[in-house]
């Protein structure tokens, strides 16, 4: 039997090249719990299908000619759009990141990163993960932020996975600990930033980042 259709990713890709945005549906079209519901190339474009289609996860091209994707993300959020969105680019900037983030966004993906680990992370966006390309941040030796001062190396390490877009679990695998070690952290993580989610512990580790790269 098929794929229950109420069981896929429904998705919607938003970018203003039809070249990229058709090799794009054609590339996700084998992934059996995807399905391409939309394909549009401008934000007045994608607006009504956001309102009147459901949809899981919007792939959002950052440059859309004479409008930014940040756009898309405070209108969309405005219109009371429940889904995620994925952002595409081939380049952003730190305060970029953190206003996309805070506008809305749950991942940033670089375009230049190979095609075989897409999938994968649109599956962690869309079942609730914060995902940022780890090229996007400055090396935590090199330039470490203000806020990673209060935390032990466990914590550190944690936090990094976190950005990294790692689930408990697979930050149990990596760091080679428990999961309730993991969830232990996350709580001192929360503590000590006074933040009470992941995506809020993403976004002000992005602010303290941007500040002191700034």
């Amino acid at each position: 039997m098929g794929e229950d259709s109420d069981s896929k990713i429904r998705i919607l890709i938003l970018d203003d090249h039809a070249v990229f945005r058709e090799g794009l549906a054609l590339l996700l079209a084998s992934e059996p719990d995807f399905e391409i519901v939309a394909k549009c190339g401008s934000v007045e474009e994608a607006l009504p299908t956001i309102a009147t289609t459901k949809l899981d996860l919007v792939l959002l091209d950052l440059d859309l000619g004479g409008r930014r994707g940040s756009e898309f993300c405070a209108v969309a959020r405005d219109m009371g759009f429940q889904g995620k969105i994925l952002v595409l680019t081939a380049a952003v900037t730190d305060q970029q990141a953190v206003q996309l983030l805070a506008q809305g966004a749950s991942g940033i993906f670089l375009k230049h990163t190979s095609p075989e680990l897409l999938p994968g992370t649109m599956r962690r966006v869309a079942a609730g993960q914060v995902w940022i390309d780890p090229r996007l941040l400055p090396p935590p030796a090199a330039q470490e932020p203000a806020i990673l001062a209060k935390l032990s190396h466990r914590e550190r390490q944690v936090l990094m996975a976190v950005l990294g877009g790692f689930s408990n679990k697979e930050i149990a695998t990596r760091l080679e600990v428990s999961e309730n070690a993991v969830k232990s952290a996350m709580q001192q993580l929360f503590a000590k930033t006074g933040v009470r989610s992941r995506s809020q512990l993403v976004r002000i580790t992005m602010e303290y980042m941007r500040d002191r790269i700034g």
